[in-house]
């Protein structure tokens, strides 16, 4: 047996950790000992947080993440499918991306054993061991449909024969987090642990409870910080099992896609172009067919024309956008093309234009009703521009050769990727970002 020599890694998401609630944890009421023992006083961080990318929304960060690499590179433009009437029913973009390697695949081919557990654009991912984040309905039958995409087949399976059901990602509750934490936690144990004596591991996972409870009941909200507080347990034991499994020969890195930002209020641009005529509905509100539409991503909003070339479209869309930038109480802050998207942020390069929101006015997709709702359908929301200092998100590594009580400042999202690749001795070559750790 051969002594092994490059350190494990062991990646962990928080959706939506933003770092006040570690720097600033006193002062807002949330206990987080674990990220502030490992990984602040023993390991390196970013005080002033990682830049996000544009649009600062889950599934693109996430690709990001993996990738190192920009939403117009990597693919993964916002959440979901770009579908008005609903052909592709509610799809997301749950997979990897098809046109940049994951640090998975390079893991995996530079002797690594890789694997993830609910790891958001996962699906389809070159791992040895995978339960992705992925859903339909979200019943129990969603286990057979995950079971069926992951790697090995059988795995979700023999996972819930200990561990009970394995949540699917239209769980992002509390209970959900708990069972992914008991899902990590198993594989570790079943799956990383066996191999460990002959190869180092590559592993991913991820927790959704404090983001979806920060929807549901605002940023600062008692059950948000409880969910951050449970979150944190979690990873000072997966912390702990990794390093029992590498034999202290681990480098454990927690990060979040994003900030969060308590909203004021819904904007709805599909309700002007309804009145425009560019939508038409039936009388059960379904779409029956529309010139163009926009797509949410939370704090921005893409706006498409099915007919690029329909020159009066073009026009009618104009003038209601310019409009918009007129009006002070829009919750409009900008109006971009498509090619200034791709140009000045690298997202949606197939959009006609794009609406970036006020912080705190949050696009919906409505088509019937008023423009401005004062009610936000969601008390906080993200996916605002990745300039606003709410959207940063959080950077803690720690681990063997990782400087104690170091602060790195800053970083972006797709620096993590490099990085990462940097402590297990290989290169990302088509990431767009750089090693911060040199």
């Amino acid at each position: 047996m051969k002594e092994i020599t490059k350190p494990s890694v062991l990646l962990i998401s928080i959706d939506a950790l933003k770092p006040e609630f570690v720097f600033e944890s006193e002062k807002i009421g949330v206990k987080l000992p674990n990220l502030r023992k490992f990984f602040v006083e023993h390991g390196t961080y970013a005080s002033k947080g990682v830049k996000s990318v544009f649009p600062t929304f889950t599934y693109t960060c996430h690709q990001s993440i993996i990738t190192g690499t920009h939403p117009a590179t990597h693919g993964t433009y916002t959440n979901k499918v770009f579908d008005p009437e609903g052909k592709h029913l509610d799809a997301w973009y749950w997979y990897v991306s098809d046109t940049v390697p994951t640090l998975w695949e390079r893991a995996k081919e530079n002797g690594y054993v890789a694997a993830s557990v609910a790891f958001p654009t996962s699906v389809s991912a070159d791992t040895d061991y995978n339960i992705p984040e992925f859903w339909r309905d979200g019943s129990a039958l969603d286990s057979k449909l995950i079971n069926a995409v992951s790697r090995p087949q059988g795995i979700v399976k023999e996972a819930e024969k200990e561990i009970g059901q394995i949540p699917g990602g239209l769980d992002l509750s509390l209970d959900g987090d708990h069972k992914r934490y008991a899902t990590a936690l198993w594989m570790l144990e079943n799956k990383i642990k066996p191999n460990a004596k002959d190869k180092p591991f590559f592993m991913t996972t991820y927790f959704a409870s404090y983001d979806e409870t920060a929807h549901d009941r605002g940023v600062y909200s008692k059950e948000a910080l409880e969910a951050i507080e449970e979150l944190d347990k979690f990873v000072g034991e997966l912390l702990k099992k990794a390093h029992e499994i590498a034999n202290d020969n681990v480098v454990v890195c927690v990060v979040s896609d994003h900030g969060t930002i308590n909203n004021v209020g819904d904007i709805r641009p599909n309700t002007l172009l309804y009145k425009k005529e560019l939508i038409r509905i039936n009388d059960d509100g379904k779409i029956t067919d529309w010139k163009a539409w926009c797509q949410r991503s939370g704090g921005v909003g893409q706006i498409k024309l099915k007919d690029r070339n329909d020159k009066v479209t073009r026009k009618v869309v104009e003038e209601i956008l310019k409009q918009l930038i007129e009006d002070s109480d829009s919750g409009i802050m900008e109006v971009i093309t498509g090619e200034e998207a791709l140009a000045m942020r690298k997202g949606f390069p197939e959009a006609d234009y794009v609406l970036i929101a006020k912080p705190g006015y949050e696009v919906r997709e409505d088509i019937t009703g008023e423009y401005y709702n004062p009610e936000p359908t969601q008390k906080a929301q993200h996916g605002y521009a990745e300039e606003i200092p709410d959207m940063r998100a959080s950077f803690y590594i720690e681990g063997i050769n990782i400087p104690k009580n170091k602060d790195i400042s800053e970083l972006e999202l797709i620096d993590i990727a490099p990085t990462l690749a940097h402590i297990m001795g290989f290169s990302m070559p088509t990431a767009e970002g750089r090693n911060i750790l040199l």
